[in-house]
Formats: structure tokens, C-alpha cells, sequence
């Protein structure tokens, strides 16, 4: 039945055309947040909040695509982050030219912070953009930063066309659990969803706050 199952979410997000670029929240969490924090000081390799006024984006983007490159080069800012951090080298990361103008956009913008601050705030308070990815993260048009499953491989919402049977029906869960018991749920992620081996089963905030705010969206339009 799990395998089934399994393989009924890897249709239902190929049908769905689950977009293959990442949002920069994602590329965050995906190529950063094991090596570095936002704000909360040195991990693997530098905190990077502040990064964007410390070098030019053009380094940035020529360190984040090759560190090794440019140390070889001879770059005087390469080589001292080198030498700090004790000659270990920053792995290549295989981004797009917009994947990188867009996660530097972020890094600027302090959007790990923002994303950390929406596990406080209540979701009477989501904006229309967020209850629209709570949506597209909920039917598979917009895939989960640590892999896995949409909601509606399994689940459905009332009479929505979209959404299968394999687990109950969501169009109550916000009336039910409130924002505090959602997140609890959440976080615990389920079976379909099939995260990195490398990356926690957990959503990341902006996901969570998003599908809440989808979650509680569908429940006042179905009362």
C-alpha cells in the first residue's frame, strides 16, 4: 500500500508540472543552511547575513559558483576566507544566473529572518501571495525544499477536483488544530514525503506558515 501510494505522488507531481526551479528561500536551505546561519554567527562556514555589503555581488557570484576557482586565482578576499576557515573549501554550488541574482536578492532583503519571524506570526495575517503558495505547495505545483510528496498525492479539501483519498480529508484541519497544532503536525511531515537523506523531515517555516494559511483560507470558503 506505501508503495502505491508513493508512486501516485510521483505521477500526481509529474502531471502537475512541479516547477524544477527553486524559489530562493529553497536555494537557501537547500545549498546553504548546513554550512551557515543567518544572524546567528559562524557554523561550518560564515554567517552570512551582512554578505551582500561586505563583497560586491559579482565576487559573491564567482565565490558561491567556484570558491576554488577564484582562491586559485589569486583573490585577496578568497584567499583571507580561505585561511580563516582553516584551507576548507567551499563546495561548487550548480546554480542558474537567476537562481543566484535571486538568492542574493534575498540575502539582502535578511529573508532568512523574515522566514524564521513567520513561525511567531499568526496567519489571520498572510498576505493573498502567501496564501497562493500554501496552495501550490498543497497540489504539487510547487515542489517541498527537502523533497517529498504534495499534500494532495493523498489528501483533498472539501470538494475539490484535485487531491487523492489515501488520507483524510483537510478542509477542516485549520477549525480542528489552529495555527500552534498545525505547525506540531506539520513538522512531523508523513509517509509520501520523501526528504534528501542529508535534510530533516521538517518543512521550513515559510512553507509551514504558507500551507496554514492555505489551510485556514479553505476552511472559511468551505463553512
Amino acid at each position: 500500500m506505501k508503495t502505491v501510494a508513493l508512486l501516485a505522488a510521483m505521477v500526481w507531481c509529474v502531471a502537475q508540472g512541479v516547477s524544477a526551479a527553486p524559489d530562493p528561500a529553497t536555494t537557501f536551505v537547500r545549498n546553504c543552511s548546513s554550512c551557515h546561519t543567518y544572524g546567528n554567527g559562524v557554523l561550518v562556514g560564515p554567517d552570512l547575513k551582512g554578505a551582500t555589503n561586505r563583497h560586491q555581488r559579482r565576487w559573491l557570484a564567482a565565490w558561491i559558483s567556484s570558491s576554488e576557482t577564484l582562491i586559485e586565482s589569486g583573490d585577496s578576499d578568497a584567499v583571507a576566507l580561505f585561511d580563516r576557515f582553516n584551507n576548507q573549501r567551499m563546495p561548487d554550488q550548480h546554480l542558474s544566473p537567476g537562481e543566484l541574482t535571486a538568492l542574493l536578492d534575498y540575502l539582502a532583503a535578511g529573508g532568512p529572518e523574515i522566514d524564521a519571524r513567520r513561525r511567531d506570526r499568526s496567519v489571520d495575517s498572510a498576505t493573498p501571495g502567501e496564501i497562493a503558495m500554501g496552495r501550490e505547495l498543497f497540489v504539487g505545483q510547487r515542489a517541498f525544499a527537502r523533497g517529498g510528496a504534495s499534500c494532495a498525492s493523498c489528501h483533498r479539501l472539501g470538494d475539490e477536483r484535485v487531491g487523492g483519498t489515501l488520507g483524510p480529508d483537510l478542509s477542516r484541519s485549520y477549525s480542528r488544530y489552529h495555527d500552534k497544532g498545525l505547525t506540531t503536525i506539520l513538522s512531523r511531515g508523513c509517509f509520501p514525503r520523501m526528504p534528501d537523506a542529508s535534510s530533516p523531515r521538517a518543512l521550513t517555516e515559510q512553507e509551514t506558515f504558507a500551507l496554514k494559511a492555505y489551510l485556514r483560507h479553505a476552511a472559511r470558503i468551505t463553512q
